[in-house]
């Protein structure tokens, strides 16, 4: 799914390099710190086995809410602008992100609460990433993945 977002970042926002780090942004809290999360509690191991992944704890799911929330982002844009540092290029790529996760992250998983924090309402989108873990599962023969 980066590599599509990226594709789309560099067509439709602009190829430097700060603008296609700031479409990855939203995920950067999720990937830096889940996999270090999982390895600490011992859950790596069996997670890769099933193609089961536990759902993040309460802080990593806040961090991960928050970087995929509109609020935060224009609250960030809004402070960037008073400080004369604003880029309309990296909020496009970042709001990017957002648009695109909205229909491909399931509600009940890790679906985009883009109200965060006033809300917690979230587009119930299809989640590429439970099948995509299904069928890593399947062609390993090791479990049915998340369901």
């Amino acid at each position: 799914m980066n590599k599509i977002l990226l594709a789309l970042t560099a067509a439709l926002v602009g190829r430097g390099r700060k603008t296609l780090w700031a479409g990855l942004g939203p995920d950067l809290p999720w990937y830096a710190l889940y996999p270090v999360w999982l390895v600490a509690r011992g859950g790596f191991g069996a997670a890769a086995r099933s193609g089961e992944w536990p759902l993040p704890p309460r802080w990593l799911r806040g961090a991960h809410d928050a970087a995929h929330s509109l609020l935060i982002l224009g609250l960030g844009w809004g402070i960037a602008r008073l400080l004369g540092r604003a880029d309309g290029r990296l909020a496009r790529a970042w709001l990017l992100h957002i648009l695109l996760d909205m229909p491909t992250h399931a509600r009940r998983r890790m679906g985009v609460r883009v109200l965060w924090p006033l809300s917690d309402w979230a587009v119930d989108g299809i989640s590429w990433a439970d099948h995509a873990a299904r069928a890593l599962a399947q062609i390993l023969g090791r479990g049915r993945g998340p369901r």
